[in-house]
């Protein structure tokens, strides 16, 4: 089972499977199943339960069956890690890890411990992360699947590129060579690389460059059926528009990322989505507008209070609180930032919170200063 494939593919595929699924299309409707479980995912939930219903009068072995069930319980482990149900999706995750057949699919093993970084990487949980990916890359190796191995490898860097850039640069330099990408790597890889260059380039000033690469990864997401990322791509690439202040240009894009994740239901894109939009009305000076936007991205990131996303939120919320002149709950809110989960290993929100809370001290120490301040203000206003 390939681990991503193209939309004329999907395409192909349903073209063959228009009426109720048969015995003799089981596995084509398994495979339509897996590279749906993005693209729509209550269709591949409906798809799994016809597959279980052929499985009950199937002739097959135990052990195919078994194989097949695996599969199954992988889209649905990953339906309910993309609605932030991280311990429902450790548990099947868990599960399909002691089932006595899956070392006979190496691909359902290289596939069942990424997804488990995955989720604890939204746990906050980065060493068991890192550990899971390489043991995914691993099992994909021992299967001699290139894809597998390297998208896993990527999507390794991805996730370690906001605690180490440069570790996580010099780990993608030994799978990849960025200034020699070949011309015919699948789609799938070639998103996950470019979303990591795109994000590398932007956390070191290199704000053209990055918007070049993460444009090229948010349409081959799309193609290649990597919806979640390419939600948080154009949510990244309205962040770097927002960053140069060209606000209309930032919030165009963070628009489409949220049309593209509101129909999906799923609370962790949705969340992150908002909390950009905030950040950057924010930066606009319409406080009482990113203030709203930023308090019901909390409410979608509320099962998920151990991720990166939750945080950024809370640091945004502090510097709405900084602008606010409101000393007191900055200062409060950028220490909770310090200790979050979600903020640990973090080297940029770390910082922010030491100079957050650095700046908060200071105005609370000098609180005649600051009246003074604002006496020349108003008198200024005055006149």
């Amino acid at each position: 089972m390939d681990l991503y494939v193209t939309e004329s593919e999907v395409r192909q595929l349903e073209q063959r499977l228009t009426g109720q699924v048969t015995q003799e299309q089981l596995h084509e409707a398994l495979t339509l199943a897996w590279h749906l479980r993005q693209r729509d995912s209550g269709r591949a939930l409906v798809l799994c339960e016809d597959i279980s219903k052929l499985l009950n009068t199937s002739s097959r072995s135990d052990t195919d069956k078994a194989l097949i069930y695996l599969r199954m319980q992988l889209i649905r482990a990953e339906e309910k890690w993309l609605h932030a149900d991280l311990d429902g999706a450790a548990a099947i995750v868990q599960a399909i890890l002691r089932h006595p057949d899956v070392h006979l699919d190496r691909a359902s093993l290289s596939d069942a411990h990424r997804m488990l970084g995955f989720i604890f990487s939204d746990q906050g949980k980065h060493v068991e992360c890192d550990i899971e990916m390489a043991i995914s890359i691993d099992e994909a190796s021992k299967a001699d699947d290139m894809l597998r191995k390297q998208s896993t490898a990527a999507a390794l860097a991805r996730v370690a590129v906001l605690r180490d850039d440069k570790l996580a640069k010099s780990y993608f330099d030994r799978h990849f060579d960025s200034r020699n990408t070949p011309k015919d790597i699948h789609p799938g890889l070639a998103a996950l690389m470019n979303d990591f260059l795109g994000l590398h380039a932007g956390l070191n000033g290199h704000l053209e460059e990055s918007g070049a690469f993460l444009n090229k990864a948010f349409e081959l997401c799309l193609d290649s059926g990597q919806i979640r990322r390419a939600i948080l791509t154009a949510a990244n690439i309205g962040y770097n528009y927002s960053n140069a202040n060209d606000f209309e240009s930032a919030l165009e894009w963070l628009q489409k990322a949220l049309k593209l994740a509101k129909p999906t239901g799923w609370s962790p894109s949705i969340g992150n989505c908002l909390m950009q939009i905030g950040d950057t009305l924010r930066k606009m000076g319409s406080l009482d507008a990113a203030e709203h936007m930023l308090h019901e991205a909390l409410e979608q990131l509320a099962k998920l209070t151990n991720s990166r996303n939750y945080a950024l939120t809370i640091s945004v919320l502090a510097d709405v609180a900084l602008d606010r002149r409101d000393y007191h709950l900055a200062l409060n809110l950028f220490t909770q930032l310090s200790m979050l989960p979600g903020a640990q290993e973090q080297a940029d929100l770390q910082e922010t919170a030491i100079r957050g809370q650095a700046k908060a001290q200071a105005k609370l120490k000098s609180p005649l200063r600051e009246t003074a301040n604002n006496k020349s203000a108003a008198l200024a206003a005055k006149r």
